[in-house]
């Protein structure tokens, strides 16, 4: 009987070699019976060492990430994943929308990603809807609804990211660190920031150009640049009021009322608020509050500088009023800045009117992943490449494309650079504008309250009363006061 001794030697790479007590010989090259049954076991045991090997160091490729933290594209497994990406629907992102999936499907074969696009109206209920089913996106941005991020974080359907940050991620090298913070509690972090929009004045070149009056200043801290000044200005460009096609009012804007509040010092809610993300008992009695809507009120009302509410929803088919042309001064967030690129008029961007305790809105939009995403290794890969500031990346497409801000600190200059000759607007001079509504910014009360979507609706309902004029403002907020509290949100 022949007996075959070997040794087993396992090498790094789990390749398999074998040492023999002596030479043996091909079973093609001998005859024995005996020889040639031995030789074929001999063989049926190295195929299977060999297999079993392979299987093994399959499953370590596919499960264990690389230094870098990324998942490899090709990592053994040929199983095709789907992830559903779920954003507001807007034009103007929609080219952007497609050339990312492109570059990512692109360098990650095994993983396909799936967009849909919700009207931004239907946003919330649609996402709660998908939520409460089972059927959450992958990834997603919380702040597209008005709900907002404190809301679906009250909910539990935000997974934590901490464990694939602490592996390290190359794509947040540069971004900013005190918005990373903005979504970080409890020392875990729940988003990654992909823009940092502010608010700014905007206004229309061409109508300070033919009053033959100077542009508003970029200096936050000029304390001459006052809510009267601006109200003086805003009265040399009224002109022909009532006149559908003539008619240009000096100014207006897009802010809530408790962000109108916010630019003359005021607050609706108490500090804990933003901390808790309970509302508590509303404080609208404030008289910085007062102030700031009378004032509003008073540029519709008294001195007609301001469209009524009729007047701006005419506009809406065009975006918002500013879009018109026939609005000179207009206060907006930073997605503006790539919304009137398409204008028929010149315009610039200004500081927003000092006053004491003045703050402006910022919105600093997440990507987040469900808690309950059933791939959230390849979600989270999906949202590194949204993340990616380098040439080709997510955020780098975002910003060079769409044209909204920036969140990671190495893509500034290039965005100063290209939003300043875009509005043909000194580089400096914007980027005085920019950096001052940060230094005087706050971030939205949406991002930071529960169900802020109901509060913002009962607000609304109310001040609509009174920006019609069917209601006084002390009417107004005393009828506010008592819907909001009867809310009794926990």
């Amino acid at each position: 009987m022949l007996y075959v001794n070997f040794h087993l030697i396992m090498l790094p790479e789990c390749k398999i070699s074998f040492k023999t007590a002596k030479r043996w010989e091909s079973p093609l090259t001998k005859q024995s019976p005996k020889k040639v049954v031995s030789s074929l076991l001999l063989t049926l045991v190295i195929v299977l060492l060999l297999s079993a090997c392979s299987s093994k160091s399959g499953t370590n490729n596919a499960a264990s990430p690389s230094t870098t933290g990324e998942l490899p594209a090709s990592s053994g497994n040929t199983e095709k994943v789907e992830i559903n990406w779920v954003m507001a629907a807007d034009p103007d992102k929609k080219a952007w929308q497609d050339s990312v999936i492109a570059s990512f499907e692109a360098s990650h074969p095994n993983i396909k990603v799936h967009l849909e696009n919700i009207p931004y109206d239907q946003f919330d209920q649609k996402l709660t809807t998908m939520i409460s089913s089972g059927n959450a996106p992958d990834v997603w941005n919380p702040n597209q609804a008005d709900s907002g991020f404190a809301t679906y974080m009250s909910m539990g359907a935000i997974k934590d990211l901490t464990p694939y940050i602490e592996k390290g991620v190359p794509e947040l090298e540069t971004m900013d660190k005190d918005l990373l913070n903005i979504y970080r509690i409890d020392g875990k972090y729940y988003g990654i920031p992909l823009v940092s929009n502010a608010t700014y004045l905007f206004y229309n070149k061409d109508l300070f150009d033919a009053a033959n009056i100077p542009y508003p200043t970029t200096d936050w801290d000029d304390k001459t640049w006052t809510y009267d000044k601006m109200l003086e200005i805003a009265q040399k460009l009224t002109h022909d009021v009532g006149d559908i096609r003539k008619q240009v009012f000096g100014f207006s804007s897009n802010l809530t009322a408790n962000a109108m509040a916010w630019s003359f010092g005021g607050d609706f809610f108490k500090p804990e608020a933003y901390t808790t993300g309970v509302m508590g008992e509303p404080d609208l009695s404030n008289p910085k509050n007062v102030e700031a809507l009378q004032y509003n009120l008073d540029l519709i009302e008294k001195y007609k500088v301001s469209p009524d509410q009729q007047t701006v929803a005419a506009s809406a088919q065009l975006g918002d009023v500013f879009m018109t042309g026939k609005v000179g001064m207009f206060i907006n967030g930073g997605w503006g800045l790539g919304a009137y690129e398409k204008a028929d008029f010149k315009w610039g961007v200004a500081a927003v009117p000092y006053k004491d305790g003045r703050k402006v809105t910022l919105y600093v939009d997440p990507w987040s992943i469900s808690a309950s995403s059933k791939h959230p290794d390849e979600a989270w890969e999906f949202v590194r490449h949204l993340a990616n500031p380098a040439e080709g990346g997510g955020a780098y497409k975002y910003m060079n494309e769409v044209g909204r801000t920036p969140a990671d600190s190495s893509l500034f200059e290039l965005w100063y650079e290209k939003i300043s000759k875009q509005i043909n607007m000194d580089k400096n001079d914007f980027k005085q504008v920019h950096e001052g509504s940060i230094k005087y910014g706050r971030e939205a009360e949406n991002h930071l309250i529960v169900k802020f979507n109901t509060i913002l609706e009962t607000m609304n309902q109310t001040m609509s009363s009174v920006w019609n004029g069917r209601k006084t403002l002390d009417t107004g907020l005393k009828e506010m006061d008592q819907n909001l509290r009867s809310l009794n949100l926990k």
